[in-house]
This record gives structure tokens, sequence and C-alpha cells, in this order.
């Protein structure tokens, strides 16, 4: 018992560590201007990028990129719930069961995640998709960060 309590604060000190909101920013060059592609952008708007590849065996070019936009945009939308979460927990350090709060905190960001936006998307010679992802909400870094609002 006290083993798969160490292993699962552990797990999740270093999912926080590792998905935390504060990491650098990227950026990239879109129509000759700078483009934020991760990151805070203001209080109310937070963007990932992330990367699909087509599904194995298709042969026709929009096919294989709706295959990899649709694999882009489930691994964006993860990545930007594993940060929220990871911000969340960090807030709520005094919990006594991390397991659980990140399971109820993961559900109240999901479906509001859900609804962002495909800010850019990029295809190489492979159709594999790079996307642009972010969510925007007032106050939404506030909420995030603060970790004493939920999402509605």
């Amino acid at each position: 018992m006290l083993r798969k309590v160490l292993v699962m604060l552990l797990t999740v000190t270093f999912a926080v560590a590792l998905v935390s909101c504060k990491g650098t920013s990227k950026s990239q060059i879109k129509n000759g201007q700078t483009f934020k592609t991760e990151g805070w952008i203001d209080g109310n708007t937070f963007r990932v990028k992330s990367v699909g590849v087509p599904a194995k065996g298709l042969t026709n070019k929009y096919q294989k990129r709706g295959t990899a936009k649709e694999a882009a945009l489930i691994m964006a939308q993860k990545r930007i719930i594993e940060k929220f979460v990871g911000a969340r927990m960090e807030g709520a350090s005094g919990a006594s069961n991390y397991a659980s709060t990140g399971v109820a905190v993961s559900k109240e960001f999901s479906g509001f995640v859900k609804g962002g936006t495909i800010v850019n998307e990029t295809y190489d010679e492979d159709q594999n998709c790079e996307v642009v992802y972010q969510v925007e909400k007032k106050g939404l870094k506030k909420e995030v960060t603060g970790g004493a609002t939920a999402l509605k």
C-alpha cells in the first residue's frame, strides 16, 4: 500500500513538473511575422503546437491529411488538458488524494478545451500535420493558475 502511494506521488510530482504552464514560449514565422505557437498569448488565450501522422495503409493524399490533422488535434487537446491539470494540481498541493483531484480537474477542463480553435496547420511531404491549437476564455490564465474557480 505504501509503495502504491509513493509511486502515485512520484508520478503526480513528475507530471506536474513536466506539464507546468510556466514553460518557455515558442514561435514561428507566418506571413512574414513572428507567430507565437506555444504558451500564454495573453491572460485569456493559451496555445500549444502538436504533430499528427497519417493512419497506416492510406494512399489518398486527402485521407492522409485528414487522419494526420485529427491525430494532431487530439494530441493538442490532450497537451492543454495535461498542462491545465498540472497547473491546478500545483495549487492543490494540500489535497490528500492527488489521483482523484487530477481526474476531477481533467474532467473540468476537457469540455472547454475541445471547443478550441486550430489557428495554423501545415503539412510536410509525407502528409504529417502540425497544428497550433488555442483555447480562449476571459480570465483563463487566472482560472488555470489560481486554482479556486472552475471553468464553466
